[in-house]
């Protein structure tokens, strides 16, 4: 064989090999079918060949479909010519059967994807229209007059026989095949441990034996044998374990059926009798099991995607520096999920059942006060800053918002919790930065105008005094020994006034070599002395220089007395006049005014 021929070859393997195994699969279960009707005059309960057919098209691709439905239409026609059939008895069959499986497959595509249509519980309905009623309705209106016209059989017979058993066919055997060729029951059996394999496996097997009593007794309390078993299937093994249950108890039902056994509830001497009545008690189970089964495999997926987002949100949070803290209407802690370092003080566990008190004592009330907020309006976020028990250093941002049920009530709050003590840190250096001056790390003038204005609010008269000083001279120290010089001697006059002062007082540069102090104190006796001690300060001890040498320096001291209803200007004002006093007056003094 040359290259060309193989390749012609691989070609038609490709593209007809699959539509040759549909049809050739499609007349081994329908010569099987129609075989067994044939054999003792019954006809067989469901019809397995379309299932096998409609999984198979919705398995592969759209674009495959027209030749696997004539595959399967030519199969059908086939297998139909040994049974008896005349040629245009099958062409109606085998053209019934292609409607109902286009029909049924155009329906289910127009919903969703058809090959996830039977193993998605909430497509259920869309199922039992399509494959369950429309399609087997389209094909039974053909194949019922087929029969009708070639068996005499009342035409409504005909049609009632040809539409069970299609839908029943399609409703319990699609999915089995559809999971199999799509590999769902492959994936389904590989996610499963072997324990649980053999816990399925010996529930269907029980579910096979009580069927097989069930159906090939003749006592008929025999068939409530078949109940426990499934709900047994149905409530330990899930969807798909449901799916291969029913069909397994179809299978058994169909054969004690063709094989003229059963029990008088369902047994006549008028086959189309027992025809009907292994056919109800069949559609009985499919309404019975598939509903529960599905709504079980509805509420597994939804508790499997709740989990999902769960790990999800656990692992988002734990990669995150953020701490998520739900809490009930009465502010105690009822969850935690993120990050599992010690974004606060103490382990996960310790914060379930805590209050809000018991997450930061210092910041207790604005917690209390953010959870409240968040309840009395649930559209807005509040924001509360803390800080924890044992880590004092660390700030912490909790951002409230109510929480609601899935029912639309107020259950309480969710506060996500992130440590913001850069943050705080930057904000104090900005804060300091704006009110500091860079030479002395005194308050500059904005930083000691923003601390008069504050003490002038509740001060009384007598209470505040204010010292104005100046260094003498300054401008010849810069002059003659350079501005670095002078930078020196700035701080460390800086330095002495500081250490005179206590911590009630403020010391402020209000730019170039001018000083203030504001004195918190009523004694007028003190503030003099203070005020005494730090002029001697400056003087008694000379200046080192990085040069090495060394200078002295002396101040000039201005100091007033708060009076009733002045301005922070007018308090400065009479300072400064007592400073140009004591300039006057020879310098390195003291004025008081």
């Amino acid at each position: 064989m040359g290259q060309s021929q193989r390749q012609i070859l691989y070609a038609f393997i490709r593209h007809a090999g699959l539509p040759v195994l549909a049809g050739l699969g499609y007349f081994v279960i329908s010569y099987a079918t129609i075989s067994l009707k044939t054999t003792n005059g019954m006809v067989a309960p469901v019809w397995i060949a379309n299932a096998f057919l409609l999984a198979l098209v919705l398995a592969r691709p759209a674009r495959q479909a027209p030749a696997l439905i004539i595959a399967g239409m030519v199969a059908n026609v086939l297998s139909g010519l040994p049974a008896g059939n005349n040629l245009q008895t099958a062409l109606v069959y085998g053209f019934a059967n292609g409607l109902e499986i286009a029909v049924a497959v155009a329906g289910l595509k127009l919903h969703r994807n058809g090959a996830h249509a039977f193993s998605d519980p909430e497509a259920l309905p869309h199922v039992l229209i399509w494959a369950g009623l429309v399609g087997p309705a389209c094909g039974a209106f053909l194949g019922g007059l087929g029969a009708w016209a070639n068996n005499a059989h009342p035409l409504s017979e005909a049609y009632a026989r040809w539409f069970l058993a299609d839908a029943l066919g399609l409703l319990i055997f699609t999915p089995v095949f559809l999971a199999m060729f799509n590999g769902e029951m492959k994936r389904s059996l590989a996610i499963q441990t072997r324990q649980r394999r053999l816990e399925v496996a010996a529930l269907l097997a029980l579910t096979a034996g009580a069927a097989s009593i069930a159906f090939f007794s003749t006592e008929s309390s025999h068939l409530l044998l078949v109940v426990p078993p499934m709900l047994l299937v149905l409530l330990r093994s899930g969807w798909m374990a449901t799916k291969i249950a029913l069909a397994i108890v179809t299978v058994i039902g169909g054969a004690a059926m063709m094989g003229g056994y059963g029990s008088p509830v369902m047994h006549s001497h008028h086959a189309a009798h027992h025809l009907y009545g292994i056919q109800m008690f069949i559609a009985l189970l499919i309404v019975v099991q598939v509903p529960i089964s599905a709504m079980l495999a509805s509420r597994q997926a939804t508790i499997e995607r709740m989990r999902q987002n769960e790990q999800s949100l656990n692992l988002l949070a734990s990669a995150s520096p953020v701490l998520l803290l739900a809490f009930n209407l009465e502010g105690v802690c009822t969850r935690v999920v993120g990050t599992r370092e010690l974004l606060l003080d103490r382990p996960f566990d310790a914060l379930i059942g805590a209050g809000l008190s018991d997450i930061s004592e210092e910041g207790q009330y604005d917690l209390t006060r953010a959870h409240s907020a968040a309840l009395e309006d649930v559209s807005t976020s509040q924001i509360a800053e803390f800080r924890t028990l044992k880590l004092r250093d660390a700030w912490m941002e909790a951002t409230f918002r109510a929480h609601f049920d899935e029912c639309g009530r107020c259950i309480g709050t969710i506060a996500t919790v992130q440590d913001i003590t850069q943050r705080k840190k930057q904000e104090l250096w900005l804060s300091r930065t704006a009110t500091t001056d860079s030479l002395t790390g005194l308050l500059n003038r904005a930083g000691f105008h923003q601390r008069l204005e504050q003490a002038l609010v509740k001060a009384t008269p007598g209470t505040l005094s204010l010292a104005v000083i100046d260094i003498d001279r300054f401008k010849l120290i810069n002059d003659n020994s350079g501005h670095q010089m002078g930078d020196t001697v700035l701080r460390e006059i800086a330095c002495r006034i500081s250490s005179q002062v206590r911590a009630s007082d403020a010391v402020g540069r209000m730019g170039g070599d001018e000083f203030v102090v504001l004195l918190a104190t009523s004694n007028w006796d003190r503030v003099q002395e203070i005020c005494g001690r730090i002029v001697s300060a400056v003087s008694s001890e000379p200046i080192a220089l990085p040069s090495g040498n060394s200078l002295r320096a002396a101040i000039s001291c201005g100091v007033v007395r708060y009076r009733q209803g002045q301005s922070a200007e007018d308090f400065i004002h009479e300072a400064d006049i007592a400073l140009y006093q004591a300039k006057r007056g020879g310098r390195n003094r003291v004025v008081a005014a």
